[in-house]
This record gives structure tokens, C-alpha cells and sequence, in this order.
């Protein structure tokens, strides 16, 4: 089923709703169902910097599965870590 047909078939339920509003919808459901059923993954490579913990993640990072550094997996801390970094923010 294509987007347009999806939003006729809407239309016939709630004729009120708009095209764009209900592309809108539609987009948003799916971007729902693809973070939800993690259907979608992607890589992330980030440079890392000598003395530096903390880093910013992309806006569309829903959840980190593993951190790798040099082909090695880094383990998930459970507690926050003893130290505090001077470029904690």
C-alpha cells in the first residue's frame, strides 16, 4: 500500500484531516514503530580524544547497543564512574 492510498483510507474516516497533516501522521508512526521494533540499525562512529569521557550523541540515536574501541567491546558501567571529568557537562 502506498502513502497516498494510507492517506486516502484515512480521509475516508476523518475526511477533516488534511493531506499534509495526515503525511505527517503517517511519517511519525513509522518513525514510532521503527524505534519501537528496532527494525532499523545503523552504525555510528565517533573520534575519540585523549582524556575525554562524555560525548554528545546524533539527535537520531533512539539507543546504543555496544561501544567499540578498537576492535574491542567495552563493558556497560553499572554505577557512575569514580572519577568526576573536567569536561562533564
Amino acid at each position: 500500500m502506498t502513502q497516498q492510498e494510507m492517506i486516502e483510507n484515512i480521509r475516508q474516516h476523518h475526511p477533516h484531516i488534511k493531506e499534509v497533516e495526515a503525511r505527517k501522521l503517517l511519517n511519525r508512526a513509522s518513525d514510532v514503530f521503527c524505534a519501537e521494533t528496532e527494525i532499523s540499525r545503523k552504525s555510528w562512529v565517533q573520534d575519540s580524544l585523549q582524556n575525554k569521557r562524555y560525548y554528545g550523541l546524533d539527535a537520531d540515536i533512539v539507543r546504543v547497543l555496544d561501544v567499540w574501541i578498537e576492535n574491542e567491546k567495552i563493558a556497560r558501567l553499572i554505577t557512575p564512574p569514580p572519577i568526576e571529568d573536567e569536561d562533564y557537562t
